[in-house]
């Protein structure tokens, strides 16, 4: 008995199709998710030195609690110690961030945004968690 060799034999085969697919669609994700920081977008230039630098507006958080009481970082702070910090750092035109909390009186926050407008401060943000919709 003699046993014949097809001329084509199914030998064993591994589609390599559904790889490739999810490769790329793992480079596409990893590229889509990554933040690309470039500090000079565009042409790379070298800066020359100077003395004098212009200051660079900061951020200023200032925090309302539930029970009214200020405070700036990690510092509480009255309603007139605030005027007076923001007076200091008006000249810079700093951007000020007023988180209150959702529980403390209306009036609360108009007097601290109020204060916040007398230094002479026009960039204020009212911060807010997003709503899940």
């Amino acid at each position: 008995m003699s046993l014949r060799k097809s001329r084509h034999s199914i030998g064993v085969h591994l589609d390599m199709t559904p790889m490739v697919d999810v490769m790329m669609l793992l480079v596409i994700f990893f590229m889509m998710s990554t933040t690309f920081i470039l500090t000079n977008p565009g042409l790379p230039i070298n800066l020359p030195k100077a003395a004098a630098v212009a200051d660079q507006p900061q951020n200023i958080v200032v925090v309302i609690n539930r029970d009214g009481q200020l405070a700036v970082g990690d510092r509480t702070i009255s309603l007139s110690e605030l005027r007076s910090l923001l007076t200091a750092t008006a000249a810079k035109q700093p951007v000020v961030y007023l988180k209150a909390d959702k529980e403390v009186r209306h009036g609360t926050v108009v007097e601290v945004m109020d204060e916040i407008r007398k230094t002479g401060i026009s960039k204020l943000s009212v911060a807010v968690d997003a709503k899940g919709i």
